[in-house]
């Protein structure tokens, strides 16, 4: 009986082993095909990835391209502020000033006439009456 045993042992031990090693060797067989599944889609991926690099590369090139556009915009816009400031200055200096000036001599006109009205009457009510 014992040799039975030992037979039905070796036997299992027997198909363990094949067992492992047909599990050993299906493992093989998936990473091969793992593997040249990662190198399709590798492959397939380089022309999207390429296609990506020169999308990015242009769009660089736009953003590059649209800050320059916006700096003369900006300088451009400066200098029509400056512009117009002076212009204002100008106007200022030419309708302003003169104004202020109208207005002092008028002021002027108005307090030597005040100055002279009052004695004028007196004058000219004693020689009336």
């Amino acid at each position: 009986m014992n040799d039975v045993y030992l037979g039905v042992i070796a036997a299992a031990t027997l198909v363990m082993a094949l067992v492992q090693i047909g599990v050993l060797i299906a493992g093989i067989i998936a990473v091969k095909r793992m593997r040249e599944v990662l190198v399709r889609v590798e492959e397939s991926a380089r022309p999207v990835l390429a296609h990506v690099d020169d999308l990015v590369v242009d769009a660089t090139e736009s953003i590059a391209a649209v800050r320059a556009q916006l700096d003369r915009v900006e300088r451009q816009t400066m200098h029509v502020l400056t512009r117009t400031d002076e212009a204002v200055q100008r106007v200022q200096t030419y309708l302003v000033a003169p104004a202020r000036e109208g207005i002092a001599l008028a002021a002027g006109a108005r307090a030597l006439v005040g100055a002279f009205r009052a004695p004028l009457l007196r004058v000219v009510r004693s020689a009336l009456g």
